[in-house]
């Protein structure tokens, strides 16, 4: 932070969806927790989620926001306290599952390893118009060889 202005934050919590609001809110609040929020503490994750408003929480945009407020669920605690099943049948197995990860149920999996990549593209274009093959052919054997 101190080189680029950069909020850095960091998150600790039992599951991926905590982890994401700790580490919101260890940005949020800088100043006073130093960039760094752990919410494993039951005390300190209820403060957390009854001081977060619901349109704040990962994947919940601005129509969810007014639904949900529509349904009197204003914060994070409220979200997590939500009847999960009634939440799937309103919305998605999407927010059920935020639901869930805000109450401690961990259902999203961290991605440990990256995945291997599953395609290598190289792209050019050409500065005009060809209606040649003779051209097209020799730049696709130079992007073949450079992408292998």
């Amino acid at each position: 932070y101190r080189c680029t202005g950069i909020p850095v934050g960091v998150g600790i919590a039992p599951t991926k969806t905590l982890a994401k609001l700790a580490n919101y809110t260890a940005k949020r609040l800088q100043a006073h927790t130093g960039g760094v929020v752990d919410i494993c503490d039951p005390v300190k994750r209820d403060w957390v989620l009854r001081n977060t408003s619901v349109g704040e929480v990962w994947g919940v945009g601005r129509k969810m926001k007014a639904h949900l407020e529509g349904m009197q669920i204003l914060s994070a605690k409220d979200l997590a306290m939500a009847d999960p099943w009634m939440l799937r049948k309103t919305f998605s197995v999407v927010i059920e599952k935020t639901a869930r990860e805000l109450a401690g149920t961990a259902c999203l999996e961290l991605d440990e390893v990256e995945p291997p990549r599953q395609e290598i593209c190289c792209s050019r274009m050409f500065g005009k118009r060809l209606t040649e093959l003779g051209p097209i052919k020799e730049a696709v054997a130079t992007y073949m060889m450079r992408a292998s």
